[in-house]
């Protein structure tokens, strides 16, 4: 498919469309271990913060804290 326009993650970043979504993930290697906690950071395309932690809660639903500062990525 053709396209006139290719609207990449730098495009995003300019225009500030990029939010950094902090998550905290639960992990245990058996259902009897105690989970242990990983801190992730996500960076997500997304025209406000609220969107962006929106799409994180629902690739990682088993999130334990999700946090989004309120300003944008910058270049």
């Amino acid at each position: 498919m053709d396209h006139d326009m290719h609207i990449d993650y730098n495009r995003h970043l300019m225009h500030k469309n990029v939010w950094r979504v902090y998550v905290e993930m639960p992990m245990q290697n058996a259902p009897a271990d105690d989970p242990v906690f990983m801190d992730i950071a996500v960076d997500v395309i997304a025209p406000d913060c609220d969107l962006a932690k929106y799409i994180v809660a629902r690739m990682y639903p088993d999130y334990g804290s999700i946090s989004v500062s309120d300003s944008p990525l910058s270049a």
